[in-house]
């Protein structure tokens, strides 16, 4: 049944049928692209088929749903039926610029990069963020235009202060939902507040977190020299269910 769906989804769109087959389209077309990129959702994702040889995407470079990256406009099309005192309508006036995006950087959904952008390392693009100037590394951009609105380390400081407080609310809630205890594999995000890198090793939702980026090395290592919050998964949800 899975090989026939994927054969589906490969007839059905092609080389958007996967984020593999989409890569592979582009680099034939010659774009340059990394290792360890994902594009979420191929078929819903826009980048530009125009001029491919002018996109360079770096390594570990997560692209999600919606988002469109251009290497080529169409504005010229107005200017060539333009006319007044100072234009004669008729001229071509061409609108294709090269896009570079660094490593370790993540886009968020439906964020729109335009031509001509350059994107550094270690960035972060907000949901909805319409990039139409160069982003410099280690920083978090976000807006219509998008502007830089902090830095990584200042964005690594709000997260890491906000993961009990987050996991604690999703425990709660689940609860009341479902009215049970929520099993770990609920905490795939925050395993690191109560599990060691044994424990995380068993269970195929945390390894599979830590395996992302290829930096699982580095996750086990951080885990190894670092003791989480809790000592259980118990007094986790102890802390949790208390009552102010």
């Amino acid at each position: 049944m899975q090989v026939i769906k994927k054969l589906l989804r490969k007839i059905i769109y092609k080389e958007d049928a996967s984020s593999e087959s989409l890569q592979h389209f582009l680099r034939e077309k010659g774009a340059q692209i990394g290792k360890g990129v994902i594009i979420y959702a191929p078929n819903k994702t826009l980048i530009d088929k125009t001029t491919p040889w002018l996109l360079k995407i770096g390594d570990n470079v997560r692209i999600t749903e919606g988002v469109k990256i251009l290497t080529h406009d169409y504005s010229w099309s107005v200017l060539k039926c333009y006319s007044s005192d100072n234009i004669i309508p008729g001229e071509i006036l061409g609108a294709q610029s090269a896009v570079e995006i660094g490593n370790n950087v993540f886009i968020g959904m439906n964020a729109v990069i335009t031509r001509g952008v350059t994107i550094g390392d270690n960035v972060i693009i907000g949901a909805g963020s319409v990039v139409a100037k160069n982003c410099e590394s280690n920083s978090v951009y976000a807006g219509v235009p998008a502007k830089r609105i902090m830095s990584i380390e200042d964005y690594y400081s709000k997260r890491k202060s906000a993961q009990f407080e987050e996991a604690k609310d999703i425990a709660v809630r689940y609860k009341n939902t479902f009215g049970v205890e929520p099993d770990k594999e609920v905490f795939n995000e925050y395993f690191m507040l109560f599990s060691t890198k044994e424990e995380a090793d068993s269970i195929n939702r945390y390894k599979k977190q830590m395996e992302t980026s290829m930096n699982y090395d580095e996750c086990a290592e951080y885990m190894l020299s670092h003791k989480p919050m809790f000592s259980s998964y118990e007094e986790f949800l102890k802390a949790c269910y208390k009552k102010v």
